[in-house]
C-alpha cells in the first residue's frame, strides 16, 4: 500500500521538483540572448522581473514588454550494465513531451521622474514530460503536466542619480496532473496471478470446512473459480501493459511573497545590482484522483480481488484512490542573484550574474488523505535537495541603429542527490548556450528573438530511485539519463 501512495509524493513534488528539472529560465525575450543576465542592467519594464529596482531608470513615461517562449525537451533514460543484460544493455527509452509555452507580460509607468509603478506576469514553472503509458518505469511516472502562474505589483524609487530600490508583491498559483501505474510493467501481472492463486486456495479451504453450511460452500467454491479465472487471465494477458494507473490532479492555493532589489551605478561604466526573492509555501487542500485500467476485463476483475481480499480481512491491492482527496504543502525557494554589468563605450554592454537557491528548505514531503474513513496512510517522503548556484555571463552589441546582437552562457547547478533521482524529475547539472536579436522598428517599438539550448554538463547522469514498502526497501530504478532542450523566444516591447 505504501509503495503505491509513493505516487500521491510524486503528484504534490512535481511543483517544485519539476521546475527545476525542466524550467529553462525565460522571462524576457530579449534577456534569453544574453542567457537570461539582467540584474546590473536597465531593462525598462522587464526590470520588474531581474531587479526591481532598475524599473526606476526607465526613460520613458511608459513602457510594455510582452512575449512568449517555446520550450521542446528531450530526455533519454538508458538501462545500466548488469549480470541481467549481459553487461550490453539494448533498453533505451525516450520521452515524448509536448511543448510547453510560458508567457510574460510587464507594465511599467512613471509618474514622477524618481518612482515607478509596475506590474508584471510571468509562467515560471510551465514543463511537460510524457514517458508513454507503457515504458519500464510507468510506476514511477507515466506523463506530468505542469503550469505555475506569478502576478507580481511593484515600487521602484530612485534615491539618487546612481541609486535606486524596488520592492514588491509575488503572488503565485499553479496546477499539475501525473499519470503513473499502480504496478511496474510486467511484473504486475506476477503479482495480481499470484494475489488471485492466494485466494483461490484460501476460499477452497473455506468451502471444504465440513461445518460450513453447503450454501455458503458452493459461493465459496464459485468465487474460488472467478479467481482462478483471474489468475489465467493475468498470467496470459497485458504482460508489456500498465494494468492499472492513476490521475492525480490539483490546483495549489495562491501564495505570497516578496521581491526587493537595489541598483548602484559605481560609474558611468560599471553598475551593480542585487535581487532577492522570498520563498514561498504552495498548498495543495483538495487534489483528486481517477483510475484508469488498460482494459475493461482487468477492470472487473481488480474489483473482484479486492472484494475478496476484504472478504478475507486483508487491505484491497487497489486503495480507493478515486473516492477521497489530498492535501500537501511544499516549499518554492528563496532565490539571492547577485549582477555587474560593464559599458565600455555606446556600442557594447556585458553582464554577469550569480544566483544563489535556497532548495535546501525542501528537505522532506509529507502527503495525507482528507477523508480518514478510507484509511488510506499518510506518506512521509524525503528529499534533502541542495542548496545551489547558477551563473550566468551574456554580452550585447549594437551593431546598427535598427540591430541589437545577443550572445550568452549560463550554468546551472542540480539540487537532486544521484540516490534519489527519479524519471519525473531526471535533474542534471545544465548548461546552456544562447543568442538572440532585436529589431527596431522605431525608437518606440522593437521586436526581440531569441534561440537557447540547453543541455547537461555531463554526457549522462546515473540516478537511482529506492521503493520502499513500509520501512522495507523492495527494489532500486536505475537508469542513465541524458536530456537537452531548444528554447525559442519572442517578444514586443514599445515605449511612450
Amino acid at each position: 500500500m505504501k509503495k503505491i501512495l509513493l505516487l500521491l509524493a510524486s503528484a504534490a513534488s512535481i511543483l517544485t521538483a519539476t521546475a527545476e528539472g525542466y524550467q529553462v529560465n525565460n522571462f524576457s525575450a530579449r534577456q534569453a540572448g544574453m542567457a537570461n543576465v539582467g540584474v546590473a542592467m536597465k531593462l525598462g519594464s522587464e526590470s520588474l522581473y531581474f531587479n526591481p529596482a532598475a524599473a526606476a531608470h526607465q526613460q520613458s513615461k511608459f513602457d510594455i514588454s510582452l512575449g512568449a517562449t517555446g520550450v521542446l525537451s528531450y530526455v533519454t533514460a538508458s538501462e545500466l550494465p548488469s549480470m541481467d543484460n549481459g553487461y550490453a544493455p539494448t533498453l533505451c527509452e525516450k520521452s515524448d513531451n509536448k511543448m510547453s509555452t510560458p508567457l510574460h507580460v510587464y507594465f511599467n509607468y512613471k509618474p514622477t521622474d524618481r518612482l515607478a509603478v509596475g506590474v508584471g506576469f510571468y509562467t515560471p514553472d510551465g514543463s511537460s514530460v510524457n514517458w508513454g503509458d507503457d515504458w519500464s518505469g510507468a510506476h514511477l511516472v507515466q506523463k506530468i503536466n505542469l503550469a505555475a502562474f506569478t502576478l507580481q505589483p511593484t515600487l521602484s524609487y530612485r534615491i539618487s542619480d546612481r541609486i535606486s530600490i524596488g520592492a514588491g508583491l509575488m503572488i503565485a498559483w499553479g496546477n499539475f496532473d501525473l499519470s503513473r501505474s499502480l504496478l511496474p510493467v510486467g511484473a504486475g501481472n506476477t503479482t495480481l496471478a499470484g494475489g488471485f492463486t492466494l485466494a483461490a486456495n484460501t476460499l477452497d479451504a473455506l468451502a471444504a470446512n465440513p461445518l460450513l453450511p453447503a450454501e455458503q460452500a458452493a459461493q465459496y467454491q464459485a468465487l474460488s473459480q472467478q479467481a482462478g479465472a483471474g489468475a489465467q487471465y493475468f498470467a496470459t494477458n497485458l504482460r508489456d501493459r500498465a494494468i492499472a494507473s492513476a490521475k492525480l490532479e490539483g490546483s495549489a492555493n495562491v501564495a505570497i511573497g516578496v521581491n526587493a532589489g537595489i541598483l548602484w551605478d559605481i560609474t558611468d561604466e560599471w553598475t551593480v545590482g542585487m535581487n532577492y526573492r522570498s520563498r514561498m509555501n504552495m498548498k495543495v487542500d483538495s487534489g483528486t484522483a481517477g483510475l484508469n485500467y488498460a482494459t475493461q476485463e482487468a477492470q472487473q476483475y481488480l474489483g473482484l480481488l479486492n472484494s475478496l481480499m476484504t472478504t478475507m480481512g486483508q487491505s484491497p491491492l487497489i486503495p480507493a484512490l478515486d473516492q477521497g482527496t489530498f492535501s500537501t504543502e511544499l516549499p518554492l525557494p528563496t532565490t539571492v542573484t547577485w549582477g555587474v554589468s560593464y559599458r565600455p563605450n555606446s556600442k557594447w554592454t556585458m553582464g554577469v550574474d550569480l544566483q544563489w537557491i535556497g532548495w535546501s528548505a525542501y528537505k522532506d514531503l509529507n502527503v495525507s488523505f482528507n477523508e480518514k474513513e478510507l484509511q488510506i496512510d499518510d506518506i512521509y517522503s524525503v528529499k534533502n535537495y541542495s542548496n545551489t548556484l547558477s551563473a550566468r555571463f551574456g554580452v550585447e552589441y549594437n551593431a546598427l541603429d535598427w540591430l541589437t546582437a545577443r550572445m550568452g552562457i549560463y550554468y546551472d547547478q542540480s539540487p537532486v542527490d544521484s540516490n534519489y533521482l527519479n524519471p519525473e524529475t531526471p535533474s542534471m547539472t545544465k548548461i546552456a548556450y544562447s543568442f538572440g536579436a532585436s529589431i527596431a522598428f522605431s525608437r518606440r517599438a522593437a521586436l526581440d528573438l531569441s534561440y537557447c539550448y540547453v543541455t547537461s554538463a555531463d554526457p549522462e547522469r546515473t540516478g537511482s530511485y529506492p521503493l520502499y514498502s513500509g520501512d522495507q526497501l523492495t527494489s532500486v530504478f536505475s537508469r542513465n539519463y541524458k536530456l537537452h532542450a531548444h528554447v525559442l523566444s519572442f517578444g514586443v516591447r514599445v515605449n511612450f
